[in-house]
């Protein structure tokens, strides 16, 4: 039978011609106005093509290994459990365990019994792991010594303990003592014959969860890993016992190719880290726990948290986890808020990208990619550098006393809740498509100055603003929630397009819009604005009407512009409350504007 080419029509393109063909559909637009830069200062450029590629090297993602009726490709899907009374925790443990998890991760605030933590639960089976706020050292030790009485083989046990000493004392949990290297380094001694589980944590949860960019988030992590060596080789540990008994943990954020790229350019950084040590390490023992973000999630519209999720944990798949956590998707609301419901369908999801997605059928679709071989390219050649700066000035520890770690990082998530006030990022149900007064109960929202690390979601600021707002409307009802009517002049896009942003602007402090009215007439705005029982009126136009004083006044309303005009301040000067536009400073403006409503609480 004959085989035809399907291809031998198309001739190959290179990259110069793909440039030619863009500069051509630009009309005289400079090829350079494509190019975007990142909060990292990594170039994005119009396109990607094999002759730019410069040969990166992409670590492929470790293949299943332990079992031939698995999947390619494994990760762990983890349960988590907040331990306040063991029998209950075991009975939320066996239920998972039964509906599709395969790791369970303890949150203990002390040491349990963990002969009913963990009754009728088969430790050689399923993953196990624990986070604790107390000495991780005296945990792991009980519970080896409850394994070892149980006759459990220890060869066949996997799990993490996944606290990280440095991440509890930068968050201001704990004070860091020079025992808790001695204590690790005694435990890794201890256990070395076990090799699937991991009791050292070196964890960039906290940078990127505190609004680190990728490439502080990478520096860091390195500089806190480089001091974990050094400090356990001291104590005479060899560095291939190190990696073979750390887990690195991380989050997984929004920006879908970049945190694939990270942990990419990560194991590159490791290797090199390794080398200084004098070990070639294998990059499949670099063992990855993943957890999707805290700083993306949104307490408003906290379904969209649902997609978000998703995303992350794709990102975290295909970079290479070994292990993933979904926290639910209403983990931004109070405890009392939250439903079970949603842990169920957070598991779920790691399953569905396993059986339905089929993410665990291919070792690695990210092989061959130029976009994503650059950014690891940049990604590693930007935190190599930063990280190599910051060792000229010590150890991890002595960059956090210094402040370093926390200017760097607070400068970071300024640029990004920033970015989402000025609807730069967009946070659907925060900055765009607000469900102005539904119910708001959040998780504490962070004080804005500490001498710690701290959580802080990238809308934070815009939760702060509704929740003023709702609390307002909470306490004297909702017909005291602020109101705004638009008009348009007109029913062109630009005046539309105006409307649509006041839409999002006002909602993002909780003001609802009541109407948007189309006015042909000009001559009929005073006649309109009569009728109105607003609080807040906002014109929308594209050709600019010859406004006069009266039209900037209203007995019970403030009125404003969308839109950028050269002479605001005499528009002001003569009634005019402010233009609205995509450069005003949106928190101080609208919490401003909420202090001249008399909405105070």
């Amino acid at each position: 039978m004959q085989q035809d080419n399907l291809f031998k029509d198309f001739q190959p393109s290179s990259a110069a011609d793909w440039k030619e063909l863009i500069i051509k559909d630009l009309k005289g637009a400079s090829f350079e106005s494509l190019v975007t830069q990142t909060s990292e200062g990594i170039d994005i450029q119009p396109f990607y093509h094999k002759e730019l590629d410069n040969n990166t090297i992409n670590i492929a993602n470790p293949a299943q290994q332990t079992h031939e009726a698995l999947a390619i490709r494994n990760w762990i899907n983890n349960f988590a459990i907040k331990v306040t009374d063991e029998s209950e925790a075991n009975k939320l443990a066996l239920e998972a365990l039964n509906i599709g998890a395969d790791g369970l991760i303890f949150e203990c605030s002390s040491i349990p019994d963990f002969k009913k933590l963990l009754k009728d639960i088969q430790a050689e089976y399923c993953s196990i792991s624990y986070k604790t706020e107390a000495s991780s050292y005296e945990l792991a030790k009980a519970y080896f010594n409850y394994l070892i009485s149980e006759k459990v083989d220890l060869s066949k046990i996997s799990g993490s303990i996944l606290t990280d000493t440095l991440e509890l004392r930068d968050a201001g949990v704990v004070e860091l003592a020079e025992s808790n290297f001695k204590d690790l380094a005694k435990l890794i001694n201890s256990i070395k014959e076990v090799q699937n589980f991991k009791v050292a944590n070196i964890s960039a949860d906290l940078f990127h969860n505190a609004g680190a960019n990728i490439v502080h988030e990478l520096a860091f992590t390195v500089s806190k890993a480089v001091e974990y060596f050094d400090k356990l080789t001291e104590e005479g540990l060899s560095i291939s016992d190190i990696f073979k008994h750390t887990v690195f943990s991380f989050a997984f954020g929004r920006k879908y190719f970049f945190e694939i790229a990270k942990i990419k350019a990560f194991k590159m950084i490791m290797i090199k880290i390794a080398k200084a040590y004098d070990y070639e390490l294998n990059p499949d023992d670099i063992f990855i726990h993943a957890e999707v973000s805290k700083r993306t999630k949104s307490a408003l519209d906290f379904h969209v948290n649902l997609l978000r999720n998703t995303t992350e944990s794709m990102s975290a798949i295909l970079a290479g986890c070994q292990s993933l956590y979904v926290a639910p998707h209403d983990d931004t609301k109070a405890a009392e808020e939250q439903k079970q419901t949603f842990k169920r369908i957070a598991l779920n999801l790691s399953n569905i990208l396993k059986e339905e997605a089929h993410l665990d059928k291919i070792t690695d679709p990210t092989l061959g990619s130029y976009y994503i071989e650059s950014l690891i390219e940049e990604i590693e050649s930007k935190s190599w550098e930063v990280f190599l700066s910051l060792e000229k000035q010590g150890s991890y520890s002595e960059l956090f006393k210094l402040q370093l770690v926390k200017s760097f990082i607070d400068q970071d998530e300024k640029l990004g809740s920033d970015a989402a006030l000025g609807r730069k990022d967009a946070f659907i149900g925060a900055n765009m498509f607000q469900n102005v007064g539904e119910p708001l109960k959040l998780k504490a929202i962070p004080t804005e100055s500490s001498d710690f690390l701290s959580s802080k979601r990238a809308a934070w600021k815009i939760e702060k603003l509704r929740k003023r707002t709702e609390d307002f409307v909470l306490q004297n009802g909702e017909d005291s929630r602020p109101k705004a009517t638009i008009i348009l002049f007109g029913t062109d896009a630009v005046a539309k397009a105006k409307s649509d942003f006041t839409y999002s602007f006002l909602g993002m402090a909780g003001i609802k819009i009541e109407e948007e009215i189309f006015l042909k007439d000009f001559a009929k705005l005073e006649t309109v604005k009569k009728n109105l029982n607003s609080d807040l009126i906002i014109y929308c136009y594209k050709e600019k009407p010859d406004f006069h004083e009266a039209n900037f006044k209203h007995d019970n309303a403030k009125i404003m512009i969308a839109g950028q005009e050269a002479n605001e301040e005499e528009m002001c000067s003569k009634g005019l409350y402010a233009c609205i536009h995509r450069h005003s400073e949106a928190f101080s403006f609208l919490n401003d504007l909420l202090n001249d409503l008399k909405i105070t609480l």
